[in-house]
C-alpha cells in the first residue's frame, strides 16, 4: 500500500519519539511505500525552521533514513486535504492523519486514517 502521513504526524514522529509514533513509522516503511509531496517537504521544513530551528537537523537526519518517494501533482489545490492532487498523482492509498475531520472518511479514493486505526489494521 502507498502511504503519506501529513505533516502533523511527521512533526510528531520527529519530535515526539517515545509516544506511538515510531512504531507507526516502522510498520509503514516494513510494509508500505511512504509518500511526500514536494509541497509537503517545503511545509515541514518552513514550519521547523520557523518553531524548531534548534532541530531542523533532526528532520533531515529523519529524512535521509528512511527510503520514500516524493510527488507533485500539476493540479491546483482543492477544498479539504491540501495534498489531495498529490496523493492522487502519486496513486496513495491511504493519507494517515491527526485531523478528526478528515481520519475515517475517503476522497477520490484515498483513504484517510488515524494513526491508531493504520496501527489496529482497520
Amino acid at each position: 500500500m502507498r502511504v503519506m502521513i501529513d505533516t502533523t504526524v511527521f512533526l510528531a514522529e520527529c519530535l515526539l519519539p517515545t509516544q506511538k509514533y515510531p512504531r507507526l513509522m516502522r510498520k509503514i516503511v516494513a510494509g508500505h511505500k511512504l509518500v511526500f509531496s514536494e509541497g509537503q517537504l517545503e511545509e515541514i521544513r518552513s514550519l521547523m525552521a520557523e518553531y524548531f530551528p534548534n532541530e531542523c537537523d533532526t528532520v533531515e537526519l529523519f529524512l535521509s533514513r528512511f527510503s520514500f518517494e516524493t510527488a507533485e501533482s500539476t493540479e491546483d489545490r482543492q477544498e479539504g486535504y491540501p495534498f489531495l492532487s498529490d496523493a492522487r498523482a502519486a496513486g496513495v492509498d491511504a493519507v494517515i492523519t491527526l485531523d478528526p475531520d478528515m481520519a475515517g472518511t475517503v476522497s477520490d479514493g484515498i483513504r484517510f486514517m488515524s494513526p491508531d486505526s493504520f496501527l489496529n489494521g482497520d
